[in-house]
């Protein structure tokens, strides 16, 4: 009998979002902003262009290789994102903690 596997339907990965800093403003004016593409990263006054995307076996973890320009000059970059428990991410090597744009609330004042 032959059996034929059809992979999977993937969902949206988990990095591919926009993000801020936790604890920072809502995204709406927040120049600690990044938005993952798969292929691009966008942050305040930089643009990335994605040359390799590797994810981690057994890790929610991708390395995303890239090549950035903030309009004067560009660099080659590399960083880890790694999904913590509560649906927010680590960004190494900034050390930073981001937490998704559709999460991050306003003052109190503006929840009403």
């Amino acid at each position: 009998m032959l059996l034929s596997f059809s992979p999977p339907a993937f969902t949206k990965e988990w990095w591919k979002d926009s993000f801020a800093a936790v604890g920072s403003a809502p995204c709406d004016n927040n120049d600690s902003i990044v938005t993952f593409t798969d292929k691009t990263v966008d942050m305040w006054e930089v643009g990335c262009a994605l040359d390799k995307i590797q994810k981690i076996n057994r890790l929610d973890a991708v390395i995303l290789d890239m090549t950035c320009t903030d309009g004067e000059s560009s660099s080659e970059r590399r960083e880890l994102l790694l999904k913590l428990e509560d649906n927010k991410i680590l960004r190494y090597s900034q050390n930073e903690v981001l937490q998704r744009c559709s999460e991050l609330k306003g003052p109190p004042a503006e929840r009403r």
